[in-house]
């Protein structure tokens, strides 16, 4: 597990990369590279999720601090929301981020952060 969990930080910082270099760039040379590592970002995301379906929000946060960033990127990307299965993956890593029971302000305004990026997410699913 140990292994594993070396592995994921890396691709997880080597995503953070990719995703700026995206959100940087409209051109095609940006959509070409976007669609050639969707497959690997959508593995990525799916093993992302099942590290963070263990935890509590909490929990994340203080693990990935700038998971909010990753996800934010990720929600933003027409190329990668243009594909059900990496809206359906990204929903599920962000319903990670929601507190059932927020106990302060940082819980409640991290759930208003993460319902907004929900609805962002399901409205380009309803347009696909």
């Amino acid at each position: 597990m140990a292994q594993d969990s070396v592995g994921f930080s890396s691709d997880y910082q080597f995503w953070m990369q990719k995703l700026s270099l995206w959100d940087q760039a409209s051109t095609l040379e940006t959509q070409k590279d976007t669609c050639l590592h969707l497959p690997r970002f959508q593995e990525f995301l799916r093993q992302m999720y099942e590290v963070l379906k263990e935890m509590d929000s909490n929990m994340i946060i203080e693990r990935f601090p700038t998971i909010g960033q990753l996800l934010a990127k990720t929600c933003w990307n027409p190329y990668i929301l243009a594909f059900d299965e990496s809206q359906k993956i990204l929903l599920w890593c962000l319903c990670c981020l929601i507190n059932k029971e927020p106990q302060n302000s940082e819980e409640l305004k991290l759930n208003s952060w993460t319902r907004v990026r929900v609805n962002l997410v399901l409205h380009c699913f309803a347009l696909n």
